[in-house]
């Protein structure tokens, strides 16, 4: 089962360059993986895409989802998608989502690293360091001459998974994403935390009809905390505080003054430099090429701007060095603008337009048109006027249209439903049986009301202070009696 709201089908629109996709979440009754589409938005904040209840983890079933979400989200396929290294979901992706680069999760590989190479666990050989220097190489080049490297000190040739690792090296290894967008993601954690979201609002007790339910209550929780990060930031001049990277950039600003450089060549107009921090070794520096032929470009050796739409400490370091005023513009992403939420290019998925219904594209293309007629009259009274007069009369118009619509449906309304009940299709919803995949962890809790709380708990049982037996309090208790009895007859 998948679905997506409006909101969702149209965020994704501005946001599909990178999704996450992970099916480790499985708290409902019938253990069936809760598959969670995510993604980032301009506040860095994850969103959904939509989700999926499924009841295998097979490529049948991942290749259906996947159908099902590319024509759900207008055709478009997502740019770059992260999952685990599950080989049905790689086979699947492939299938539907051919142009998409699909990457690995490190935290995964990680994992496995240590279950499956011993070596990684060896404190008395260099395997760990030299492995790193293989993995995390910058060059596609570099990385297949540290790949033998590696095979000729160690001889894993034998080690299944890193053969394995090694096939797969372009999902895996960073050097073969630096010129993809991933938005600073390089694992599933983004899913993991929405699965701790709705940890507030599900359990292994709720059944399908109270997990949709639930999830659309979550959903809500989460756009308003967009909406309220909206309201608060305002766009500014400063490259700085445009949109919701800004503590991203203003660490990167920070670092910039730190840095170090020195030219390596210069051909003309361009020139190479090589810049890092004054406490890093020389060989963790990294190579920017500045070329000001045409305007300016900056490259940088750590493609942070590729990969993160952010300009990087050293790209930073040699525009401060040529002095200039401000930031190119090319290298102020929209996407990470406050106001991109809500601009939506009208020339782009307009198949719908034959249909009658208005999709959510339509719509946001029409809000778009209505702001930026009130930019435009927002200092001329006549031009405000008249448009105010013109909606009034098209408002009076079709409010008139709607009358005569529900006049004319309640003079036929007997016969309308006659004829709905007539061709109306029996059919029968049962609950699926429980499904054992892999998953996350069996325990999850969700945040109870006061009713649930005072029905789940037990009765709290009254005891005597004085004697601790259960019927009666201490103002009753038999030997407290006695007690009272014994002095009464001293007394007398």
């Amino acid at each position: 089962m998948f679905w997506a709201d409006s909101r969702a089908r149209d965020a994704y629109l501005t946001f599909s360059d990178v999704i996450v996709f992970d099916v480790m979440y499985r708290t409902n009754r019938f253990r069936m993986p809760f598959a969670p589409f995510t993604g980032v938005n301009h506040h860095r904040q994850s969103t959904l895409f939509g989700c999926a209840l499924i009841a295998d983890e097979t490529e049948e079933t991942f290749t259906w989802l996947f159908e099902q979400w590319l024509d759900c989200m207008f055709g478009r396929a997502p740019g770059c998608i992260i999952t685990d290294m599950d080989g049905a979901m790689r086979n699947a992706i492939r299938t539907v989502f051919p142009n998409t680069h699909h990457r690995f999760c490190s935290w995964h590989i990680s994992k496995h690293l240590l279950e499956h190479v011993p070596l990684m666990r060896d404190p008395t050989t260099e395997f760990s360091k030299d492995y790193k220097k293989w993995f995390y190489t910058r060059q596609k080049e570099d990385c297949e001459v540290a790949w033998k490297n590696l095979i000729q000190k160690y001889h894993i040739e034998k080690n299944r998974w890193l053969a394995k690792m090694w096939d797969v090296r372009t999902h895996g290894v960073p050097a073969y994403f630096r010129d993809t967008f991933t938005a600073g993601m390089t694992s599933s954690a983004r899913s993991e935390s929405i699965n701790s979201f709705f940890d507030g609002y599900v359990n292994q007790n709720t059944s399908l009809k109270e997990f949709v339910e639930q999830y659309d209550r979550a959903l809500i929780e989460r756009r308003k905390v967009e909406s309220q990060e909206d309201s608060s930031l305002k766009l500014r001049s400063l490259y700085l505080f445009q949109g919701a990277n800004w503590k991203k950039k203003l660490a990167e600003f920070k670092d910039s003054i730190d840095c170090y450089h020195e030219k390596v060549e210069k051909s003309g107009i361009v020139a190479v430099y090589k810049v890092g921090l004054s406490v890093d070794e020389k060989w963790k520096w990294c190579k920017v090429v500045y070329d000001e032929s045409e305007g300016v470009k900056a490259t940088c050796e750590c493609a942070m701007f590729e990969t993160k739409g952010i300009l990087c400490k050293h790209i930073l370091r040699i525009m401060s060095k040529k002095l200039l005023m401000s930031i190119p513009q090319q290298y102020i992403l929209n996407r990470w603008t406050t106001g991109v939420r809500y601009r939506v290019d009208s020339g782009v998925f307009m198949r719908e337009l034959d249909n009658n219904d208005v999709s959510p594209l339509h719509r946001w293309c029409l809000i778009t048109k209505f702001q930026t007629l009130l930019d435009r009259f927002k200092d001329n009274n006549t031009l405000f006027k008249k448009v105010n007069e013109t909606l009034d009369a098209w408002l009076l118009d079709s409010e008139k249209e709607m009358r005569d619509k529900e006049v004319d449906l309640a003079n036929s309304g007997s016969e309308v439903v006659t004829n709905f009940v007539s061709q109306g299709v029996e059919i029968s919803i049962r609950d699926p049986q429980p499904v054992r995949t892999k998953g996350r962890p069996k325990v999850a809790t969700r945040f109870k009301s006061p009713i649930e709380k005072s029905q789940s708990q037990p009765k709290q049982i009254r005891r005597c202070k004085k004697c601790e037996e259960i019927g009666h309090y201490m103002t009753t208790c038999g030997q407290e009696n006695k007690k009272k009895q014994k002095m009464t007859l001293r007394d007398e």
